[in-house]
């Protein structure tokens, strides 16, 4: 028998009334060889979304040994920027580190090693993100 944790993560597409602000919140679960693995969504809540139009829930997963959650979170002002937030957790639901993308820059601000910052390169490069700069500004 596979040993299992349960993750509380989150996903939202939602936009302002105008469609001027948007926000999309995703996850991905992931080994450390970047390939994509299987999980269970164990229970869906509908939760209130952030914007007036769309819709968020929130999943709690269970997910394999040896697998990391990358939660990511976009939202886009009226001038089109985009800025983010990227969690990483191991399969204890620990954070194991934080990143921001602004500017096209992913920074990580808190991490416990180099290898998070792997995983989140991963992950932009599957969802064919644009980003010209990856840097580690803090480990713990």
């Amino acid at each position: 028998m596979i040993d299992e944790s349960v993750i509380r993560v989150y996903t939202e597409k939602s936009k302002s009334r105008r469609g001027l602000h948007q926000r999309r919140r995703l996850y991905f679960v992931i080994d450390s060889e970047c390939r994509e693995l299987n999980f269970k969504i164990m229970r869906r809540v509908s939760i209130k979304p952030l914007y007036a139009k769309g819709e968020a829930e929130e999943h709690q997963i269970s997910i394999p040994e040896g697998s990391y959650v990358i939660q990511l979170d976009f939202r886009m002002n009226p001038k089109g920027k985009v800025v983010g937030d990227v969690l990483v957790y191991d399969r204890k639901g620990q954070c194991l580190g934080r990143a921001v993308y602004r500017k096209l820059k992913v920074r990580l601000v808190e991490g416990q090693s180099t290898e998070v910052i792997n995983l989140i390169r991963c992950v932009f490069r599957k969802l064919k993100l644009p980003v010209k700069k990856y840097a580690v500004i803090k480990l713990w």
